[in-house]
């Protein structure tokens, strides 16, 4: 299982190379020169010039790329050409937006969708099994920014249960900041919760089927038991490897809905500095959110392994 494991976190580390390359390259090759954006179009050569030095702008490709990593294995990631600040810094001060409202809409995604998926698989072919069917359909159709407006519109605007937008900081307003996360991450959530709730209905179904499913409820084993105690818990491994993807489009998801919502998270960060040509943002955050989410992957299968111990062979 150790092997298994290692094997897993040697996989997820030639990844995040591969995709540091690919998110190097893909950036280096964009239309849009930085330093023109900063100083505007009517800047003169020589002061162009001069700011693509500072910049390092006019170094050669791979000295740049090799600057980079070197930069992320030491954790010094550059300062921001919008914000002359350290991007570092830029990202500490907007994570702590954006986790907090991943996780509440991961919460919401499970506390919803796996009692849904399990009520529906007890009642397979009935009325509430085609309800929740179709709530799945409907809930995979609507984009979650058009969703976000919908609530807005509807629990602040008109209820004024929420608020529409902003953020009031952890440390001024602990209880107001989780306020203003409630529907965001409700409008994030939505299309996993509908995702989540078929692959949990499709992975009871299979589980019920099984003879040891039978055998206890030969012996008389309340439903309840019978679903929970052995059902659920040999059913739960597909269902962990969907929720890990969803913790990826969770943190994809929040660059929209923060904008959406007016949060300074990192999504919103992520949307400023692609307005303002700020690369070496986009670059740092984008190679974040995917060591984030392969650090998830193993944790999934971390979990693979309590779930079921017998040994892997597979990488």
């Amino acid at each position: 299982m150790l092997d298994f494991l290692l094997r897993r976190l040697a996989a997820a580390l030639l990844t995040l190379a591969l995709a540091s390359i690919v998110v190097f390259l893909v950036l280096e090759v964009l239309p849009g020169d930085p330093a023109l954006v900063m100083l505007g179009t009517e800047a003169r050569p020589d002061t162009l010039a001069a700011l693509h030095a500072k910049l390092g702008l006019d170094r050669p490709v791979l000295e740049r790329y090799v600057s980079w990593v070197g930069g992320l294995l030491s954790f010094d990631l550059g300062n921001s050409y919008a914000y002359g600040t350290p991007v570092s810094k830029l990202i500490l001060d907007r994570v702590v937006v954006t986790l907090p409202l991943g996780a509440l809409a991961l919460s919401f995604s499970a506390c919803v969708a796996i009692p849904l998926g399990v009520f529906a698989a007890s009642r397979r072919g009935r009325m509430s099994d085609w309800l929740v069917m179709g709530f799945g359909q409907v809930g995979i159709s609507i984009p979650n920014f058009w969703f976000g407006i919908l609530l807005a519109l509807f629990l602040a605007v008109t209820l004024k249960l929420f608020p529409a937008g902003g953020f009031p900081g952890w440390g001024t307003d602990p209880l107001g900041s989780l306020h203003a996360l409630i529907l965001p991450a409700l409008s994030l959530s939505l299309p996993e919760i509908a995702i989540l709730s078929r692959v949990t209905r499709s992975s009871m179904l299979d589980t019920l089927r099984e003879d040891y499913v039978r055998t206890a409820r030969a012996k008389g084993v309340a439903e309840r038991d019978v679903l929970m105690r052995h059902a659920l818990r040999n059913a739960l491994i597909p269902i962990v490897t969907i929720a890990g993807l969803i913790a990826g489009f969770l943190l994809a998801g929040a660059i929209i809905v923060e904008t959406v919502f007016y949060l300074p998270g990192v999504g919103k960060l992520v949307f400023d500095s692609i307005s303002n040509r700020d690369l070496i943002v986009i670059k740092n955050v984008v190679i974040l959110l995917t060591a984030l989410v392969l650090l998830v992957n193993l944790l999934v299968d971390m979990v693979y392994v309590i779930l079921d111990p017998r040994p892997k062979v597979s990488v």
